[in-house]
């Protein structure tokens, strides 16, 4: 095993100092060198040490956030395989994308941040500890840091449509916005760990459930929308949705009216339909034509708002992302229907599953 680089070695005493955190004072932590060879490399062993003197060897494999999933699970899978170890993936930040898929297979991880979580059967040992939110930026970088807005919503709704691979351009006309928004977003999008990129910079691959799960940690149905209003239908959800079709304005339903468009033919809701949730220029106006009444949140039936993105006023229903998103962001039990629904676009898209 050789030396490991400048760069590595900060991140395994960054990661192994989240552990150490954790740790009663009776047990102990520290790396040592180990001769072993084979077509792997290891950045370095960690030794962890318990009250009782009984020790737990880790092999450990250090890499910058942004890793390829794809790339990097069947390293640590050889990894285990060639050192008959168990595994620890340290990083400066492990989303939780990636953190699931280390779980899902047996691996322990640790950042910077303070995410950790190490697990072995023998001894048994379970740690966790929790980290930072959000991907920390280098102070060196351009990369965005919040995602609400208006670019960076397009491109999250590109992502979970498009097709892989797709490079920078590419990507940006599509979305209707410039490269250099892309170029800062991605590395952002990256180091989460909710899409790889290839060697030139194009995306991999996407883990859209994870990518908008991501992505509501910065934007809100509430928060990022404009003029937001609340409402009673008195004449009921039912003959409201009717009537829409009627109007001359461009309006646009979103939320769980409008994941249920969504769901295969024969699917039924989790939950009955308690909010319309619309996207409409001109809230009032909209309101006024649907003969609403206005209401305090608590007790409204329906809530409109104007998109920070005009270009969502295009279609009348908003994309299948931004639904879920909005679900995730609404009021009641929408958490469950964003969740149905996402299982329900996996079944036709792969991407959807993680």
């Amino acid at each position: 095993m050789g030396n490991a680089s400048n760069r590595e070695t900060t991140l395994v005493d960054a990661a192994l100092r989240s552990i150490s955190a954790l740790l009663p004072a009776s047990w102990s932590l520290r790396t040592e060198a180990d001769g072993q060879g084979g077509p792997l490399r290891a950045d370095a062993l960690a030794v962890l040490t318990g009250s009782d003197g009984s020790t737990v060897r880790f092999v450990v494999e250090a890499k910058p956030s942004g890793a390829s999933v794809g790339v990097l699970l069947p390293r640590l899978r050889e990894m285990a395989v060639q050192f008959e170890l168990p595994v620890l993936f340290v990083t400066d930040y492990v989303g939780p994308a990636l953190r699931d898929a280390l779980a899902a297979e047996g691996f322990s991880y640790a950042d910077g941040t303070g995410w950790v979580r190490v697990s072995t059967t023998a001894p048994l040992i379970l740690l966790t500890g929790r980290g930072a939110d959000r991907s920390p930026r280098a102070r060196e970088s351009s990369a965005v840091a919040r995602l609400d807005g208006i670019a960076a919503g397009r491109i999250i709704r590109t992502l979970c449509a498009v097709e892989v691979p797709f490079g920078v351009r590419a990507l940006a006309d599509r979305a209707g916005v410039s490269p250099g928004s892309v170029s800062k977003v991605l590395p952002t999008l990256a180091r989460e760990g909710v899409l790889d990129r290839g060697g030139r910079g194009a995306v991999m691959a996407v883990r859209r459930r994870a990518l908008v799960r991501r992505w509501v940690q910065d934007y809100s149905f509430r928060r990022t929308n404009l003029s937001l209003r609340h409402f009673i239908a008195p004449r009921g959800l039912d003959r409201t949705q009717s009537r829409l079709a009627e109007l001359e304005q461009p309006t646009t339903l979103t939320g769980s009216a409008a994941a249920r468009r969504y769901l295969p033919d024969g699917a039924t809701s989790v939950v009955p339909l308690r909010l319309l949730a619309l996207y409409s220029s001109d809230p009032e106006a909209l309101a006024a034509e649907l003969r609403l009444v206005p209401a305090d949140p608590a007790e409204a039936n329906v809530v409109i708002a104007a998109p920070q993105d005009e270009r969502v006023l295009d279609m009348p229903l908003a994309p299948a992302a931004l639904v879920i998103a909005d679900l995730l962001t609404l009021p009641g039990r929408a958490d469950a229907e964003a969740e149905q629904l996402a299982d329900a676009l996996a079944l036709t898209d792969p991407a959807w599953k993680d």
